[in-house]
This record gives C-alpha cells, sequence and structure tokens, in this order.
C-alpha cells in the first residue's frame, strides 16, 4: 500500500471511530429499587412556619400533579418509581429537583396541598434540569427523571429515533465512495 493511501486511510479510520466513541461511552443507569412503602418525611419554612410533608402528602402531590396529564405528558401513573422525581435513589432525601420543589413550596407559603404544589411546579418547570438539553418539565415529558444525569428520555423526539439509521447508511455510504476512491486504476 503506498503512503498516500495510508495518509488518507489512517485519518478516515480515526475519524470513524471519534464518531462512535459517544455510543459506547453512555454511561449506564444504576439498578433501581421500588419506593418503600413510606416516602421519607421533609420540612419546608416559610417566613416563621414550617411544614411538614409527610408520605400521603407526597403521594398526593404525585397524583395531583406529576400523573396530571395537563401538566405532565408522560404517564408517570405506569411507572413504579415515579417517586423518584423528586427522592434521590435511595429514597431517602431528595433530589436536585425535589430540593427545587422544596424551594419553591418554601416560597409559595401555604401549606403542601394539591394547589400549592401546582404553583411551586409550575414555578419552576422551565429551569434546566440534570437530563442534558431538557428542562425540568420537558425531562418529565419525555420519561426521565429531572434530579438525575444519567435518567434517559423515554420517549426521544423524532430524530433521534432515526439516527441510528442515518449513522448506518452514512456509514455504507463512505465505505462505497472510498471503495471507488482506492480501487480506480491509474
Amino acid at each position: 500500500m503506498s503512503t498516500n493511501k495510508k495518509a488518507i486511510i489512517f485519518p478516515l479510520l480515526a475519524i470513524l471511530f471519534l464518531v462512535f466513541i459517544p455510543y459506547g461511552s453512555n454511561a449506564s443507569s444504576p439498578n433501581i429499587s421500588p419506593p418503600p412503602s413510606a416516602l421519607p418525611t421533609e420540612l419546608y419554612y416559610t417566613n416563621t412556619t414550617h411544614y411538614t410533608i409527610n408520605s400521603y402528602d407526597w403521594n398526593q402531590i404525585l397524583s395531583g400533579v406529576v400523573d396530571n396529564t395537563s401538566i405532565v405528558s408522560y404517564p408517570w401513573a405506569n411507572n413504579l418509581t415515579q417517586a423518584l422525581v423528586f427522592f434521590d435513589i435511595t429514597y431517602t432525601g431528595v433530589n436536585a429537583f425535589g430540593l427545587e420543589f422544596l424551594i419553591a413550596m418554601a416560597k409559595e407559603g401555604g401549606s403542601p396541598t394539591i394547589s400549592n404544589a401546582t404553583i411551586a411546579f409550575k414555578s419552576i418547570e422551565n429551569l434546566p434540569s440534570k437530563v442534558s438539553g431538557y428542562s425540568n418539565i420537558g425531562a418529565l415529558d419525555v420519561g426521565a427523571y429531572p434530579g438525575f444525569s444519567w435518567s434517559k428520555p423515554v420517549n426521544k423526539p423524532a430524530m433521534l429515533e432515526y439516527e441510528y439509521f442515518i449513522t448506518l447508511i452514512a456509514i455504507i455510504g463512505s465505505v462505497f465512495v472510498m471503495y471507488f476512491v482506492f480501487n480506480r486504476r491509474k
């Protein structure tokens, strides 16, 4: 093989290798266990009053806000681990989104009712989530947990559904072109 061909083949192979690195380096999500029978109690303060969100309140908030399809389009009610929307992976404390929610509840200035939770939820829905490229509501709408960077959308946008086919076609096309470039006779 002449040095001219080597000078072209090796950079092309390096570029092809660099294209596929992101597909092999996706971090896997941890094993997710179902929630405990009682969710942890969280406190938040409004002026001089402190409020407690107990397990019953969390279940009301999950069913009244997160499961409300006029607010969140993904069917979280069908997901056993929907409490991870607010809680960490061990269900012992809140995740980043849960903390934003508690701060919004404190700013709202009321008890943990569904109406106050809805107002607090609406106030943070457009903030960026830990899911790359998504706002809090955007992550929830595609089935990802907004408080975790490892969470991946369940409902991917249409372009992402075709990205593997587009990549495959590009590879086949480039191999076809390289065949004719390197096999032509001089």
